[in-house]
């Protein structure tokens, strides 16, 4: 059980990590915000590294 939820806990944070990275490029792209685009994925990569890093532990 412990396992299945971790693996999906995983699954769901990579979907969120390629939404927040692809968000960023738009931003970075479309509004022509390269400190604010840069600054939000480097954020939420952290921060999901990070929460993978306690779940699994």
């Amino acid at each position: 059980m412990y396992l299945l939820f971790n693996f999906f806990f995983l699954i769901f944070s990579l979907i969120l990590g390629v939404r927040n990275v692809a968000y960023g490029l738009y931003e970075i792209k479309q509004n022509k915000n390269k400190a604010g685009g840069i600054s939000f994925i480097v954020f939420c990569l952290i921060t999901i590294i990070f929460c993978n890093i306690t779940i699994w532990l």
